[in-house]
C-alpha cells in the first residue's frame, strides 16, 4: 500500500517515516508538509517524493498517516477521507468534538478504513494486558 506522510517534525522523522519505509506491505512513497522544503528533505531521505500541492499529493498515495497537529490534521483527514484515503490518525484526531464529528463523517461516508495511532498500542505486553 502506497502511504503518504503528513507532517516533517520529530515525530514524522523518527517514528512515522522509520515505520512506513520499513513495514512489509507499506510504501512511504509521498510526504506533505507545511515547509515545502522540509517535505524535500524527510522525503528524500526515504526515498520518497515531496509535495506542496495537497491534492496531487492525495492522488499520489492509497493512504495518509498523520504526524502534524489536530487543529492541522482534521481539516486535512477530512479531505483525505473523501478523496478515498485510507488514514492513519494521531491523537487528538481533532481539537473539538464538532470537527471530529465532522472527520467520523467523512470516513463512515466514505468507507475508507481509519486507525488512531497509540504508540505502545500493537507491544506484545500490551497486547497480552488487553
Amino acid at each position: 500500500m502506497r502511504f503518504g506522510l503528513v507532517g516533517t517534525g520529530y515525530w514524522a522523522e523518527s517514528t512515522h517515516a522509520p515505520a512506513l519505509a520499513t513495514t512489509p506491505g507499506a510504501r512511504l512513497t509521498s510526504v506533505w508538509g507545511r515547509d515545502p522544503d522540509a517535505a524535500g528533505a524527510l522525503a528524500a531521505r526515504h526515498g520518497a517524493t515531496a509535495y506542496d500541492d495537497f491534492d496531487a499529493f492525495l492522488g499520489s498515495v492509497d493512504a495518509v498517516a498523520f504526524s502534524v497537529p489536530p487543529d492541522v490534521q482534521a481539516p486535512l483527514a477530512i479531505r483525505a477521507a473523501l478523496a478515498g484515503r485510507h488514514l492513519l490518525l494521531d491523537k487528538p484526531v481533532a481539537l473539538d468534538l464538532a470537527e471530529a464529528d465532522e472527520l467520523v463523517a467523512a470516513v463512515d461516508g466514505s468507507g475508507v478504513a481509519s486507525l488512531v495511532f497509540v504508540t505502545n498500542r500493537y507491544r506484545p505486553v500490551i497486547e497480552s494486558w488487553l
